[in-house]
């Protein structure tokens, strides 16, 4: 647990904040130029949301995290991630990290798109269709034909290394978009979402003939039944 004086030093450390629009961001005293150009970009995502989602995103909160440590303890992600969302509000990298990013728009729609979905559906919903429905909202790309091992997809997704996360919010994209389809659209699958489904029902909702765990997941291999040992001996 941070001391009194700990905690004092990180507020005044990110006691600046700059605001474009309707969307904040708290950084370090000398990162004005990289949180303006992140508010920016937060508030174009924002405004560019889908008109069934937009109304679930009125603000948006961020913060450039002090150092990559402190960014990976506060979202439980790999230091090499892009960007995560606690609370609420998005976490960043430190400023050196996001200045050097290619593509901030993406990272942008997908982490308000995670902000919407939050709001809209609650937090029981499993990582992988968390990340998946965060890119296919706001990204085209391809459908899955069929189901995936969900247990490795969510473990790849969790990755260091930046190349397997990468594939796999692809693969989690795709799997979502299969979903949308079978409900009838995006559309349709968000307002299946509204109800705020516990993880349980989250399983059990039913696009056509079949649950989301049936589309979506391949079944677990069936157990193998334990074979009793000769009297007199153990297990190897």
């Amino acid at each position: 647990m941070a001391s009194p004086l700990l905690s004092v030093v990180l507020c005044a450390v990110l006691a600046a904040e700059v605001q474009v629009g309707a969307t904040v961001v708290r950084h370090e005293e000398g990162a004005e130029t990289v949180a303006t150009r992140v508010a920016r970009t937060l508030e174009r995502a924002r405004q560019s949301l889908p008109p069934f989602v937009g109304a679930e995103v009125p603000e948006v909160r961020a913060v450039l995290s002090e150092s990559v440590e402190a960014f990976s303890a506060r979202t439980g992600l790999p230091r090499t991630a892009a960007a995560g969302v606690v609370e609420g509000e998005v976490v960043l990298p430190p400023a050196r990290v996001v200045d050097r990013m290619e593509d901030l728009s993406a990272l942008a729609r997908h982490e308000v798109a995670h902000l919407a979905l939050l709001s809209h559906a609650g937090p029981a919903l499993p990582r992988w269709f968390v990340e998946g429905f965060a890119t296919a909202l706001v990204e085209a790309g391809p459908t899955a034909s069929g189901p995936e091992n969900c247990r490795a997809l969510t473990a790849e997704l969790l990755e260091v290394r930046p190349e397997v996360r990468e594939r796999a919010y692809v693969r989690a994209a795709a799997l979502a978009r299969r979903l949308a389809r079978e409900a009838g659209g995006m559309e349709a699958l968000w307002k299946q979402l509204s109800a705020k489904p516990d993880t349980r029902t989250f399983w059990q909702l039913r696009l056509g003939e079949k649950t989301i765990r049936e589309h979506a997941c391949e079944p677990s291999p069936p157990k193998r039944q334990a074979i009793p040992s000769p009297a007199g001996r153990g297990s190897g």
